[in-house]
């Protein structure tokens, strides 16, 4: 296999350590960078994402993608470019999902613009832009119209849209993964969720109606499809749906948790879910100004996650498997396992 030099944005992240990871294990040259904020991060979870990519990595250089000045300085002589860093936060205001996801990725093009060195720019984008599922468009497919429902998946879909005006205009080749529920060992926010209840929920129990689909990806095979695709021509300017061949709901989901842990799981009568959800909207938008407009601080309830509540996300992933692609984890049970035996062993969730 060729040995290629590799630049990693947001390596110092759940996702980006393991990236730059399975470069440096490929016998690749990583040059990682991310914002000295997250390379000095003391959460024992995110210090471990740190520390995965310190030890990697050829080189960690600290960037803030929203300044130009700083983009400019990285060293750009590079074959590919994994574009990971953004904010994922669906609590995060516009003004930073801006300036971060959009701003930040548009400063990184036009650095590569001006270098015209690099084979192809992979793009970390979102499952999640597509928006509500609706029956014609069932399951998602890569040409699925984007709707993205909040600021977040709209600040995502921007994104892409930049990256995908700079090849138009200026010739950048890249890929674009659309990434669903990813997990894995040193997560820190997201599908992580599932394995933090069951460790802290002395029973699990869902509604008998709440029979939606999660739909899965392990970290390991999101880093493993972008390496693969980068160097596939017929990757070249395409859209990928990044997600296992699982089909799992979430009485599936919770009852396996329940299971791992030794927990009991019960399955309770059908409950009004539309209702159940007005209400905590509703809540949440309390919460919200209170939290947000007069403590300062970061609330507790994400309302536009709460309004992806009780949605059947189903993904077809059939345009990357047609291009051979195998994934390590076809079932996200193996995975869930791994991780949660991780996250117990190093006690994290007692931290």
């Amino acid at each position: 296999m060729p040995k290629f030099k590799c630049l990693v944005t947001g390596a110092c992240g759940f996702i980006g350590s393991h990236m730059v990871e399975l470069l440096a294990e490929n016998g690749h040259e990583v040059i990682a960078t991310d914002v000295q904020s997250t390379i000095n991060a003391q959460e024992p979870i995110k210090k471990e994402c740190v520390l995965t990519t310190q030890k990697m990595a050829q080189k960690l250089i600290p960037c803030d993608i929203t300044s130009q000045k700083e983009v400019e300085k990285l060293p750009l002589d590079v074959d590919y470019v994994f574009h990971i860093a953004s904010v994922f936060s669906y609590a995060a205001p516009w003004e930073i999902l801006y300036r971060v996801n959009v701003q930040g990725t548009t400063n990184l093009l036009e650095a590569i613009r001006k270098t015209q060195g690099v084979k192809r720019f992979v793009l970390w984008g979102a499952g999640g832009v597509y928006g509500e599922p609706k029956p014609e468009y069932t399951p998602f497919t890569e040409e699925t119209p984007p709707d993205p429902p909040n600021n977040y998946q709209r600040a995502k879909w921007f994104q892409e849209f930049t990256t995908m005006l700079y090849s138009k205009k200026y010739g950048i080749k890249y890929t674009i993964l659309r990434p669903t529920t990813v997990y894995g060992i040193r997560q820190f926010y997201g599908g992580v969720d599932f394995l933090r209840t069951g460790h802290k929920a002395g029973m699990l129990g869902l509604p008998s109606n709440m029979n939606t689909h999660v739909p899965f990806v392990h970290v390991k095979d999101v880093c493993n499809m972008a390496l693969y695709l980068a160097q596939k021509p017929e990757a070249e300017n395409e859209i990928f749906n990044s997600n296992d061949d699982s089909r799992m709901t979430m009485i599936d989901v919770m009852r396996f948790i329940a299971a791992i842990y030794g927990k009991p799981f019960m399955l309770l009568p059908p409950m009004p879910m539309g209702a159940i959800k007005d209400i905590l909207l509703f809540i949440a938008d309390i919460e919200g100004y209170i939290t947000q407009k007069v403590l300062k601080k970061k609330g507790l309830l994400e309302k536009d996650q709460l309004g992806m509540m009780n949605l059947d996300f189903l993904y077809s992933n059939d345009k990357l498997k047609a291009t051979g692609y195998k994934f390590l984890y076809p079932d996200p049970k193996e995975g869930l396992i791994e991780a949660m035996k991780w996250y117990e062993e190093g006690r994290y969730f007692d931290k």
